[in-house]
């Protein structure tokens, strides 16, 4: 019986393609590169403004301050990091890059269906989430990082920086795409390979701990808060047909039976705290911090979510 030959035959499948392989450092959760498809731009779905490299990699706005709205062409993962780079900004127009998720499918809209502005037009419409860049982060060859967590928050980083709590109360349950408005300011910007993100949770301290399995009971927010600049999803240029919202303004209610009435939680303490961002006085600190530690926390009053809660001296 004669020897039996063994050919080793080549490997045919196609090599991973290893989208993101700049190493990141710095503050921010444990990140790793994503292996797949890199994010590009839709090619249809678009203001018509937007103009394309051939890739679908860049994105330039052509004249004006708006019709810049576009969308990535394959869903984005939960903690799969969005990674732009701001490559040119042009100042003299009021407002920045809008930024955001839609839960609905950018290959089946039509040029009707996408507005002029992202907001407000887009997120006063079911499935649409989004919201200003501050304008003094939007700066030449800044990159903007930000991703959906499996609880609906939406966080962002600046330069790898340390991530900042942006949204909260996104449709997780389904495929999400990535909306970004080349908008105001900012007039091309450049899809990079993405990232993912640990999906774990972050402390107080800044550290990540927890696993999986951790309840929306005992979820903190540990990051920095959005600065006011970006918490208006309103903020539009001069020529805009809305103008901006006024801040709420933080005075005390009328009284109800004591100083300054009871908190609408225990209904004990006086109402000593501001709720930010919606200005409501409803809460002593002690419930008002107990609040903000919850997951989507948000006022009694009202139901917008709980960025900070700011506690009243008084005379």
């Amino acid at each position: 019986m004669g020897n039996t030959v063994h050919r080793t035959l080549p490997d045919s499948s196609p090599p991973a393609r290893l989208l993101a392989t700049r190493p990141c450092y710095g503050p921010g959760p444990e990140r790793r590169a994503v292996l797949g498809e890199a994010p590009r731009f839709h090619a249809q779905a678009k203001g018509k403004n937007v103009r394309l490299d051939g890739h679908s990699r860049r994105a330039t706005r052509r004249n004006s301050f708006c019709n810049g709205v576009t969308f990535t062409q394959r869903p984005i993962r939960l903690y799969e990091q969005v990674r732009l780079r701001l490559v040119a900004v042009r100042p003299g127009w009021s407002g920045a890059l809008r930024f955001g998720f839609t839960a609905h499918d950018p290959s089946l809209m039509s040029a009707q269906d996408i507005p002029k502005y992202a907001c407000p037009d887009l997120v006063t419409r079911p499935g649409y989430w989004a919201k200003a860049l501050p304008e003094n982060l939007a700066l030449r060859d800044t990159v903007l990082a930000y991703w959906a967590d499996r609880h609906g928050r939406v966080f962002y980083s600046v330069n790898d920086g340390e991530p900042v709590l942006f949204h909260c109360g996104v449709a997780v349950g389904g495929p999400l795409w990535a909306l970004i408005d080349v908008y105001g300011i900012t007039d091309e910007v450049q899809l990079l390979g993405t990232l993912q993100s640990s999906s774990e949770t972050m402390t107080p301290s800044g550290s990540f701990s927890g696993s999986q399995d951790d309840s929306d009971s005992d979820m903190t927010f540990g990051v920095n808060q959005s600065s006011s600049a970006s918490e208006s999803s309103l903020v539009t240029a001069p020529s805009s047909p809305l103008s901006p919202p006024v801040s709420p303004a933080f005075s005390a209610p009328e009284p109800t039976g004591s100083r300054n009435g009871e908190c609408t939680v225990c209904f004990d303490s006086e109402v000593d705290t501001v709720i930010y961002t919606c200005g409501h006085m409803c809460l002593c600190h002690g419930c008002g911090l107990r609040l903000r530690r919850q997951a989507r926390a948000c006022c009694p009053i009202c139901r917008r979510p709980i960025k900070d809660v700011i506690k009243i001296y008084r005379p």
